[in-house]
């Protein structure tokens, strides 16, 4: 028998970020982050609402960023309420993205 190669592609936490960098790339799950930062916690129909998808379909996003611990949820008997699960975290990470792509675009209308 051939022995098992147990060494991993990468670290844990160099995958972990990989995945959770990956949903701040997707235009749908950005905006609901974004809309949950802004409003703080809203229920499905909301959040479907404010960023213009179906309901299944947002349903989706929010249960991937809830596997990427992003999003929390709790259940009642009004429905269920979605909020972000480390908001200084994540707001610190919008503010870097905003921040890079504003001098990316500085830096690009300069050249010309």
């Amino acid at each position: 028998m051939k022995e098992i190669n147990k060494i991993r592609p990468m670290p844990e936490l160099l995958y972990r970020s990989c995945r959770v960098a990956s949903a701040f790339g997707k235009p749908a799950k950005l905006a609901i982050i974004d809309l949950l930062i802004k409003r703080g916690p809203l229920t499905l129909y909301e959040i479907s609402e404010a960023i213009h998808r179906s309901k299944p379909t947002t349903c989706q996003h929010l249960s991937k960023l809830k596997n990427l611990d992003i999003v929390r949820f709790e259940t009642k008997t009004k429905g269920t309420k979605y909020w972000i699960k480390y908001p200084e975290e994540v707001k610190i990470i919008l503010d870097s993205i905003e921040a890079f792509v504003k001098r990316v675009i500085i830096g690009v209308n300069a050249k010309t």
